[in-house]
């Protein structure tokens, strides 16, 4: 009939729609168009919370925190991995008899393996610190307790892998306004200790030094960030809570320690948290800003802006009239704007989480509420495919509960992978959901800071008349002091050092390399002249012990 399309025109045109409609199918079936529910939930039945989140190398994601009693209190620590779609497919529970084990950082290693740290009640009932290598399997390769001081709550906050092994920043729970809180670790790749360092002492008005998180930087620095106690300028008390930012170079020499606490013509108060750095060495600091002045008063979500000599530039809140706030996490997208995720109370009862995407000057480009809760995110980590995935502890008025957001860079809910992938590749059979024990190696290390006989250079008879016998100390300590600060560095480990003698006047009458496993050096002085000695050890061209000496 005039005006209709025959019977073969339909035909072609149903078979090229259904052929259209094939490949479509076809393309989301062989990517991840498929929706997908967040948040994610992880062992719902159990109380837990999330502390901090890893990337694995298989496209799934590590997560380390702790089980804990409804009340929140440690009971063991948690391992938990999940398919890139944010599913469980294993968890293990890490030390027994419920000895207040628990995860505060978590990182995959170059060879696939997994370093975690966090804190125990083995050794003393508030907690010491722990590290802890895991191979690809799970399994335990070493372990390390630090027993440092009793009824403290010691906690190794940070850990990360370095050429030659890990570095380490590790709090210890002295009292309040204690200068002696921030310590850094240098270990080996068996867990060895090599060094140990404090630091925030260097200015003598800042007290009560803490460090949250440590970054190290593309030239191998270290940048802490935390907060300490600081008065405004101009004074010398009362003392106001500042963010602290910590440069430290690549042996443990501390390059500067910035508190946040003039900017814009105004003091600054509040706290620092994580820090990433661009390709300026610019450093973007997530963290808490305390606005006690303002109109209304309270906290704002904030990024601190800091140039690589420690200079403030800029700071910028994200939530102008907010109370109790903070940014805990800070992570780069691929086109380098910000992840900032954190949240933020306008009363008592009104609570509100989210992410916000920003540039590097701060201007709020897109954001999300994710949920209205007291409680923040605990870490955040973006992977390959530029998704930011995000974990929170939750409290249901229970028990805890821990959670997982997934969003991708425009800050939508991402979307499921319907590709199938292989997990935990590199381990010859199935991960199991099993305990891991924490018998780990007790290192003792308040001793090289608290008894002035360690790293002392012994040496007698004195006087002495044919032979002079030398004890080399197994740590050596180096001392630096200035009138504001004072700085002890241990080394735990050490390959050699050089022993030098010289005589009342400055002749050097003897030098010798020195090993670590020499413990005794016997001297033949029987045809030195009368007189007083220096015997001194040097390492890494600063004396580490030195003791005089008279031969007659």
């Amino acid at each position: 009939m005039d005006g209709c399309p025959s019977i073969n025109l339909i035909y072609i045109i149903l078979m090229k729609t259904l052929k259209i409609l094939l490949f479509i199918v076809l393309f989301i079936s062989r990517n991840q168009v498929f929706s997908q529910l967040w948040p994610k939930v992880y062992l719902a039945n159990q109380g837990t919370a999330p502390f901090s989140i890893t990337k694995s190398y298989d496209k799934g994601y590590l997560i380390g925190g702790w089980f804990v009693t409804s009340d929140g209190f440690p009971i063991n620590g948690l391992l938990l991995k999940t398919t890139i779609n944010g599913d469980m497919l294993w968890q293990k529970r890490l030390g027994e008899y419920n000895d207040g084990t628990g995860i505060i950082d978590i990182n995959q290693t170059n060879d696939n393996g997994v370093i975690i740290s966090g804190t125990t009640k083995q050794t003393d009932s508030w907690g010491d610190p722990f590290i802890m290598k895991l191979n690809s399997c799970g399994e335990k390769e070493w372990c390390r307790i630090f027993a440092v001081g009793q009824n403290r709550a010691d906690i190794t906050q940070s850990i990360k892998q370095i050429p030659g092994g890990y570095i380490a920043m590790v709090f210890y729970g002295n009292e309040f306004f204690s200068n002696e809180k921030l310590y850094m670790y240098r270990l080996d790749n068996n867990g060895d200790l090599l060094w140990q360092q404090q630091y925030g002492n260097t200015d003598s008005l800042m007290a009560g030094a803490e460090g949250y998180d440590m970054t190290v930087t593309p030239d191998l620095k270290y940048l802490i960030g935390g907060f300490c106690y600081y008065p405004d300028s101009g004074t010398s008390g009362p003392r106001y809570l500042r963010p602290l930012i910590i440069q430290v170079d690549s042996i443990g020499n501390t390059s500067w320690e910035l508190p946040w606490r003039y900017i814009s013509g105004a003091h600054f108060y509040g706290m620092a948290y994580r820090s990433i750095i661009d390709n300026k060495n610019t450093i973007y600091t997530c963290g808490r800003h305390i606005e006690e002045e303002a109109t209304p008063s309270g906290d704002r979500p904030t990024m601190l802006k800091t140039n690589s000599n420690g200079n403030e530039l800029a700071y910028y809140d994200m939530v102008n009239d907010s109370k109790q706030a903070v940014f805990f996490t800070i992570n780069w997208f691929a086109d380098s704007t910000i992840a900032l995720g954190g949240g933020w109370s306008y009363s008592m009862t009104d609570h509100h989480q989210a992410v916000f995407k920003v540039d590097r000057n701060g201007t709020v480009i897109e954001s999300v509420e994710l949920l209205q809760s007291l409680y923040s995110f605990s870490d955040a980590v973006t992977d390959t495919d530029n998704k930011l995935f995000l974990v929170s502890g939750q409290h249901d008025g229970n028990q805890w509960r821990t959670y997982a957001w997934k969003l991708n860079s425009d800050l939508e809910y991402d979307t499921l992978y319907a590709h199938s992938f292989v997990y935990d590749s590199l381990c010859p059979h199935p991960i199991p959901s099993d305990t891991i024990p924490l018998d780990c190696v007790v290192v003792g290390l308040n001793e090289p800071f608290e008894n002035p006989e360690t790293g002392r250079l012994k040496v007698y008879p004195n006087p002495a008349s044919e032979v002079l016998h030398v004890e080399i100390p197994d740590k050596l300590k180096s001392e630096t002091h200035s009138q504001v600060f004072n700085l002890t560095t241990v080394y735990h480990q050490w390959k050699s050092a050089v022993m030098e003698v010289y005589d009342l006047f400055g002749k050097q009458v003897l030098i010798r390399e020195i090993r670590q496993g020499d413990k005794l050096l016997d001297l033949n002085v029987a045809t030195w002249p009368c007189g007083m000695y220096v015997v001194r050890l040097v390492y890494n061209g600063k004396t580490v012990a030195s003791e005089k000496v008279v031969v007659e």
